[in-house]
């Protein structure tokens, strides 16, 4: 099932903060050669059906472009996965590691109220920002933190500067125990980052983050809202239903050696 058009919208307006942008008649391919280890900031998005697309086609415009960029992982991202089910076979075939994420988007009226039994709030650009965000890297999967130096200059200097926001409970010894951000490009929010430390889960402190995370957007203007979840993780995903989110695509997506 394809993800809502809004989803696409967010994607190419965030594309659009990287370095280099070149259109496909099937999306894009999109690099930075300051990122060259962060997998979504070299790689081709499929934003469109694309009949008989194959993997040596992708290759033809994704190839030299990671080259010049200095980028090692051949990485391919489809917003509609219903029409890429060939090419995506192909590239598993071909040893590549194929993923999906389970896009959910809000329901706004569905938003349950504040609680006041938590306390979020903002957390400032700076080392203690940096270094949390750094902390939850491993909770995210081992791969991550393979990047993680590039990653928090990605956030620092591209995403921050361009909306992104961060929020955080912190622990009775003052420490951050969970993390989560906010971002809205052309009218579209999205909600990103969200960590609880293992100490700290159990006690509500992602869902008040991603409520007061989902208030700041609609206050903002947001006309949409939506995140990404891992679909084997049925307890996350049955936290963002209770706050108003339902399940609305998935993205397919693929890595592995340049060809």
């Amino acid at each position: 099932m394809s993800v809502p058009e809004h989803v696409i919208r967010y994607w190419q307006a965030q594309d659009a903060l990287l370095a280099s942008n070149e259109p496909t008649w099937w999306g894009a391919v999109v690099t930075d050669a300051r990122f060259p280890r962060v997998w979504d900031a070299n790689y081709a998005r499929i934003d469109r059906a694309a009949p008989g697309l194959t993997m040596d086609e992708v290759a033809l415009s994704l190839g030299p472009a990671l080259r010049s960029a200095g980028a090692g992982t051949f990485h391919v991202v489809s917003f509609v996965s219903e029409h890429s089910t060939d090419l995506m076979t192909e590239l598993t075939a071909a040893g590549h590691a194929l993923d999906r994420d389970l896009v959910m988007d809000l329901d706004a009226e569905r938003l349950p109220p504040v609680s006041r039994d938590i306390r979020t709030e903002p957390l400032p650009p700076g080392d203690e920002l940096w270094e949390t965000l750094r902390a939850t890297f491993p909770l995210f999967g081992p791969d991550v933190g393979r990047a993680d130096e590039e990653l928090i200059r990605l956030e620092s200097t591209i995403f921050e500067t361009g909306g992104k926001r961060w929020l955080g409970v912190r622990d009775r010894d003052g420490s951050i125990a969970s993390i989560a951000a906010h971002q809205m490009l052309d009218g579209v929010g999205y909600i990103d980052d969200v960590a609880t430390f293992p100490a700290a889960r159990g006690r509500g402190l992602a869902s008040a983050l991603t409520l007061a995370a989902c208030r700041t957007l609609l206050n903002q203007g947001a006309h949409h809202v939506w995140l990404m979840a891992d679909p084997a993780q049925d307890a996350v995903r049955r936290m963002y239903q209770r706050l108003g989110f339902h399940d609305a695509g998935h993205l397919a997506s693929t890595k592995g050696p340049i060809p």
